[in-house]
C-alpha cells in the first residue's frame, strides 16, 4: 500500500511536467483507441517462430524432460504460509508456475551462487530449496533496494547466511555480478520499465555482457511473443521490457533461449498437463536464458 502511496504522489507531481498526453505519438503510453482497432493483430493466435529469434524449441523441450524428473520430490507448496516452508502461493507476486520451474532449474544446476535483482517470494523458493536439498551451501545474494517483504518470509539464520543489498540496481557494481560462474543464476525482476538511468537499462547495457560464458539468467514477466497480455495493458500496465529483449535477442549468438515458459505453455500445454499439472494452475511467465 506505502508503495501504490508512493507512486500516486509521485505521478501527481510529474503531471506538471508532462510533455505528452498518454496516447499521443511521442507518448510511451499507448493509445487505447488505437489498441481497440488493432486486438486481433496484437493479441491474436501467437506464432510458431519469431523472425531472428532463436527460441531453441528442441532445447527448451529437453530442458522440460530433464526439471520434470524434479518435480515429484518438489516442496508440497500451499496456497497458504505452511511451517517450514517459506513460499506459499496465493501471494499476487510470484505464481506457483514460476516457482515450481525456479525450484526445478535449482536443483538440475546445482549451482554454487544466485544472485536475485528484485526479492520476495522467488526468495523463498530459492531459500527453501537451498536449504531441503542443498543444505545451505548455495551462497545468496539479494539485491532489493525495499525488503521489507523478503525480511517478513525470511526464517531464523536466513539473514546471517544470505547477504541483502539495500540498493537500487543501477547502484551495485559489476564486480558483484562477475563473481557468478558456469551454472550459477542470475535471477532478474526488474521494474520492467527502459528509461533514463533505469534498472532495466543497467543490466541489459551492463551487467549481461559482464556475465562469464555458462551462466543462466531468469527474467520474470516476460510473455510471448514478446507482447503484454492484453488485460494488463488495458489496466494501464505500459511496461516495455519485453520489447527491448525481444530486439535484444534478434540475431544474438551470445544468449540461447533455455526455457521459455509463456511459450511452452501455449505450444507444448500436454507436457504440463501430463508432467506438472500443478503448473497450470497459475503459469506466470519466465524467460530463461544461457550466455555461451
Amino acid at each position: 500500500m506505502a508503495e501504490r502511496d508512493q507512486a500516486a504522489k509521485e505521478r501527481d507531481q510529474w503531471r506538471q511536467y508532462q510533455w505528452a498526453a498518454p496516447g499521443h505519438f511521442y507518448s510511451p503510453v499507448p493509445s487505447l483507441e488505437e489498441l481497440k482497432q488493432q486486438e486481433t493483430a496484437i493479441w491474436g493466435p501467437p506464432p510458431l517462430d519469431i523472425p531472428g529469434v532463436d527460441l531453441n524449441e528442441a532445447g527448451q523441450a529437453r530442458l522440460f524432460e530433464a526439471l520434470k524428473t524434479y518435480y515429484p520430490e518438489m516442496p508440497a507448496y500451499e496456497r497458504h504460509k505452511q511451517e517450514g516452508l517459506r513460499y506459499f502461493y496465493k501471494n499476487g507476486y510470484f505464481p506457483l508456475g514460476d516457482a515450481i520451474i525456479l525450484y526445478g532449474m535449482i536443483r538440475h544446476l546445482r549451482p554454487r551462487r544466485i544472485i536475485e535483482i528484485g526479492s520476495g517470494f522467488s526468495s523463498a523458493v530459492t531459500l527453501d530449496t537451498n536449504q531441503l536439498y542443498f543444505d545451505n551451501h548455495i551462497a545468496c545474494t539479494f539485491i532489493e533496494p525495499h525488503p521489507g517483504r523478503l525480511f517478513n518470509l525470511m526464517e531464523e539464520g536466513d539473514r546471517a547466511r544470505c547477504e541483502v543489498i539495500q540498493s537500487n540496481l543501477q547502484e551495485v557494481p559489476l564486480s558483484c555480478f562477475e563473481q557468478l560462474a558456469a551454472n550459477d543464476i542470475l535471477f532478474i525482476d526488474s521494474t520492467h520499465v527502459a528509461k533514463t538511468h533505469s534498472d532495466v537499462n543497467y543490466y541489459l547495457f551492463h551487467i549481461l555482457p559482464a556475465l562469464a560464458s555458462g551462466v543462466y539468467i531468469h527474467i520474470h514477466d516476460v510473455f510471448y511473443p514478446f507482447e503484454y497480455p492484453k488485460g494488463w495493458v488495458y489496466q494501464g500496465i505500459t511496461w516495455n521490457e519485453d520489447y527491448l529483449l525481444r530486439a535484444f535477442l534478434q540475431y544474438n549468438q551470445r544468449f540461447q533461449i533455455q526455457f521459455f515458459s509463456s511459450f511452452l505453455e501455449q505450444f507444448h500445454r500436454v507436457s504440463f498437463l501430463r508432467d506438472m499439472p500443478l503448473y497450470l494452475t497459475d503459469p506466470g511467465g519466465s524467460l530463461w536464458l544461457k550466455k555461451v
